[in-house]
């Protein structure tokens, strides 16, 4: 009887130590299934180990609920609940770590160029994440960033016309022109300082997240193309100045021809120190100056070219007739006057030796503009001429003696010598087409023609 005692009572103390050892695993395993579950594994994913915990409590063996005879005091009974919740959160957390980094590739192109050292940052943070919240807080964290970011790329692509590289095109363009432009203002010897801060300043503002590139943006184009303008304007009046110092020879020379080089040699050669002057120093307001001067010199010298030569430093000539043309045979050039001044000076051909242009003062008696000019000598005459039509003539003696264009004569062979040259006249006065019609709508009948040497 003791010993039946004795074994009963040992019975009831191993049922009472694996009922208790089983009700607290389980109830371990149920806090740490509650702490997986707020640290994001979701409860679906535990359900199947809790439903085991639960069939096991439930259990019978014979007379005795299961956690009495579970050995749970020296053993574990939960080996297989435990194993699959921990599978579940190893599953959560793998699960969680995935959407993370997906998140943060997508973020990554969103951030552009610039994002390389939040990227590295975030990189930590993703190390540092444990708990599938924690990762799951990231991934949600990162795709409203991604968004947000991938709106201010889009506004920054529209407004610089695309993105090169994840840079705004119109920025990467204005930089790369404006420092060709730069390397050109270079070699010409040209300052490009305010070029150079623009482009730094530009480089810096490329260095930006979207966010900076948007609102940066507007000044950023604006500075460069205000630099890119302030230097090609630069290149523009060195590049013009030399192209107006290189015609000044060729025109210079059509000048001299007509008599007039002495006009402007001293001009030519004064310009030419100006703009010397300005190129050396680079000083803009001088050469600006020195260019307008330069322009006008060549307007004078290609309106000589075309038979307008320079006559206001001549004098007026006190008690003149109103209107009077003098023929100058030295020069072989005409000067008309205006009440007594003069307003028209151009190169002309007169007559050749054998038939000299008479000289006298003379009165225009007849005008046409076209007239029908008919040899006086016969075929076979060295001095004939084929019947040829000129036009605005002018006739000033009685012999046939007029001022007429001559449409055959080139306009580089008129003043000084021409009248022993191929295109001398058999005593007329030939004028060039653009002074000769001004002349031809100024002159009345009865206007005076003085022929001197």
């Amino acid at each position: 009887m003791p010993l039946l005692l004795t074994i009963l009572l040992v019975a009831i103390t191993i049922a009472t130590a694996n009922t208790v050892g089983f009700e607290m695993r389980a109830h371990n395993l149920d806090q740490s299934w509650q702490t997986a579950q707020a640290a994001g594994v979701p409860a679906a994913e535990l359900a199947t180990a809790r439903s085991r915990v639960s069939a096991q409590r439930s259990r019978r063996v014979g007379i005795l609920p299961y956690p009495a005879v579970s050995g749970a005091a020296i053993s574990d009974p939960f080996q297989q609940p435990e194993a699959t919740a921990d599978a579940a959160y190893r599953a959560a957390v793998d699960g969680a770590r995935r959407r993370a980094e997906a998140a943060l590739v997508v973020l990554r192109t969103a951030d552009g160029p610039a994002g390389s050292a939040a990227y590295q940052a975030r990189l930590r943070q993703l190390a540092g994440a444990r708990r599938p919240i924690d990762l799951d807080a990231l991934a949600r964290s990162w795709s409203r960033e991604a968004v947000a970011q991938l709106s201010v790329r889009q506004r920054l692509t529209t407004l610089s016309g695309g993105l090169t590289d994840g840079l705004p095109n119109d920025v990467v363009r204005a930089v790369a022109d404006l420092s060709t432009l730069a390397g050109r203002a270079g070699q010409a010897g040209i300052s490009t300082q305010g070029a150079g801060e623009a482009v730094a300043m530009a480089q810096l503002y490329l260095m930006g997240g979207y966010p900076a590139l948007l609102a940066g943006h507007e000044a950023v184009i604006a500075d460069l193309r205000a630099a890119a303008g302030d230097l090609q304007h630069r290149l523009d009046l060195r590049s013009r100045a030399a192209d107006l110092m290189a015609k000044l020879p060729d025109l210079l020379q059509q000048a001299e021809q007509y008599g007039a080089g002495d006009d402007f040699k001293g001009r030519v050669d004064q310009i030419r120190a100006d703009v010397a002057g300005a190129r050396a120093t680079g000083d803009d307001d001088r050469l600006n100056l020195a260019l307008a001067d330069l322009e006008k010199l060549t307007d004078d010298l290609q309106a000589a070219n075309a038979g307008r030569l320079p006559a206001a430093h001549l004098s007026c000539v006190p008690g003149s007739p109103d209107q009077l043309i003098v023929i100058h045979l030295a020069t072989q050039q005409l000067v008309a006057y205006d009440n007594g001044c003069p307003f028209l000076r151009t190169p002309i051909t007169t007559g050749r030796p054998a038939l000299p242009t008479g000289r006298g003062t003379f009165r225009i008696f007849y005008k046409a503009p076209v007239y029908h000019m008919v040899s006086p000598w016969p075929q076979g005459n060295p001095f004939y001429y084929p019947p040829t039509w000129v036009n605005d003539a002018m006739e000033f003696i009685a012999d046939g003696t007029f001022l007429h264009s001559a449409s055959w004569q080139p306009d580089s062979t008129y003043g000084p010598g021409s009248q022993y040259g191929p295109y001398a006249s058999h005593g007329c006065i030939h004028v060039l087409d653009g002074p000769l019609q001004q002349l031809y709508d100024w002159a009345k009948i009865g206007a005076t023609v003085v022929v001197q040497d």
